[in-house]
């Protein structure tokens, strides 16, 4: 205890949310108090019912609704180069995971990348700084597994139609078989949309050898899980 007070004093947290200074002692950590009574209305309900198009997906861990404060959070950590948002959603990440007693069941991590070119945009992948994080909270060693493709322009992406889109191939196994070979892969993303990203990502892992796939998200957008 005492040497979370030191922590505290030397390096005080900050709430992703509002950017107050808080203590790791907080029950409310890694938000403030205010904020999580405030987002506690986005938090969902544990299901263990498999997600419509996540039928390989043994289980899929997601905390809170994408919209509110938290969305606003999410979109300054991914956008305005705010890496430092990386651990209290590290710890977000972790806690889901935790309270489900299920953090035993995973032998590796992988995650969703972002394309080469919004990398040299950003300078960092975010889903991958938050699983930096998770990996020294939880000892669960990870591997990089895909690479995403380029799309032709951001606009031309947006007109094609989604079933169009979804038809395609964006992701490419970029990762070594013997990592994942017959192991409980958790697999990690910033956001559900469709969940166009985690099917394709499964299959992949799935193809390519891994015995099953867990899937953990920070928010949904979608109005069914």
């Amino acid at each position: 205890m005492w040497i979370m007070r030191i922590l505290d004093m030397i390096y005080p947290p900050i709430c992703p949310i509002c950017e107050r200074v808080i203590l790791r002692s907080c029950e409310s950590f890694p938000l403030c108090e205010t904020c999580n009574d405030e987002i506690g209305s986005l938090r969902m309900a544990a299901s263990r019912e498999t997600p419509e198009g996540l039928s390989e997906v043994v289980d899929l861990y997601c905390a809170y609704r994408y919209t509110g404060k938290l969305r606003e959070a999410i979109l300054r950590y991914k956008f305005r180069g705010e890496i430092w948002m990386a651990e209290p959603f590290a710890e977000l990440f972790y806690r889901q995971i935790l309270e489900r007693g299920e953090m035993g069941k995973m032998e590796i991590m992988t995650y969703v990348p972002i394309s080469e070119k919004r990398f040299a945009e950003r300078g960092y992948d975010q889903t991958l700084e938050i699983v930096k994080k998770l990996q020294k909270k939880s000892g669960i060693p990870y591997t990089k597994s895909f690479t995403k493709k380029n799309t032709a322009g951001d606009h031309a992406a947006e007109q094609k139609n989604r079933m169009e889109r979804n038809r395609e191939s964006r992701y490419l196994y970029a990762g070594k078989e013997i990592e994942i070979q017959n192991k409980s892969v958790l697999l990690i993303d910033d956001i559900l949309t469709t969940g166009s990203t985690l099917r394709e990502c499964t299959r992949l892992l799935l193809e390519n050898g891994a015995g099953c796939v867990f899937a953990a998200v920070l928010a949904s957008g979608r109005r069914d899980i």
